[in-house]
């Protein structure tokens, strides 16, 4: 960035989730999901505010216990199973003005349900965010040899040119882009297109795409964290000297 910018971090956590009850605040190795996130933004050092946006008292509650800072609680029409993030930054943007608390140049985006994070990576991706740029995204490496099943059969979404084999070298790389999002406050006001049109990625390491869905996934990441190696350790924050 070319001249210093206020950078706030924002953890949604819903209450709700279906797939696995109260998964946001459901402790994980050692500490509730919405932990890992504010604990990651703590230890970045970048951050004047590490926001969590939630519908629930006691997941304010929680999320203040972990050292996030709760002003207000999410409206209930931004807390619904069909609610997007331009519904919660719309609550956002009007929950700000309505308590007089002066917005930020810059948010990132932290999804909790991704555990995963360092911060090389998130440094790396605010250097790129310049007034000519409207997002960047951090980013893993998907499959692009996907198949979808019709009535029973396996079909290629892809041209396979009727070869039973092809290596992933022959395509361009693809990615998935659901972890880190990082955007200009003012974007905000684009509604559903938030993030622009301008936007840069940062690939970053396929440990990173391991989200919190289920109890499954839920399970492999605790036993993943318990390990011990060099991988593991990039992608785990340690406790802040607070703690």
């Amino acid at each position: 960035m070319s001249t210093a910018k206020r950078i706030w971090a924002v953890v949604p956590a819903r209450s709700g989730s279906k797939g696995l009850p109260n998964k946001n605040v459901r402790m994980l190795a050692g500490k509730p999901l919405i932990g890992h996130a504010i604990q990651f933004a703590q230890n970045a050092g970048v951050f004047e505010q590490v926001l969590v946006s939630t519908d629930s008292e006691d997941y304010a509650a929680i999320a203040r216990e972990q050292g996030g800072w709760v002003p207000f609680l999410r409206g209930e029409s931004a807390a619904q199973d069909a609610s997007m993030e331009e519904h919660v930054l719309a609550d956002l943007d009007a929950k700000l003005t309505e308590h007089g608390i002066t917005p930020p140049d810059i948010l990132v985006w932290l999804r909790p349900t991704f555990p995963f994070r360092s911060i090389d990576d998130l440094n790396t991706a605010l250097s790129l965010m310049e007034d000519d740029v409207d997002a960047v995204r951090l980013v893993t490496e998907g499959e692009p040899r996907l198949y979808q099943i019709d009535d029973g059969y396996l079909v290629p979404r892809f041209e396979d040119g009727g070869r039973s084999m092809i290596r992933r070298q022959e395509f361009p790389a693809t990615y998935k882009v659901f972890h880190t999002d990082i955007f200009w406050y003012r974007n905000i006001a684009w509604g559903e297109r938030f993030l622009g049109s301008r936007i840069k990625a940062v690939p970053v390491h396929k440990i990173c795409a391991m989200d919190v869905d289920g109890q499954e996934d839920f399970d492999m990441i605790e036993a993943i964290m318990s390990a011990a190696g060099p991988i593991v350790g990039k992608y785990c924050q340690p406790a802040s000297a607070s703690e």
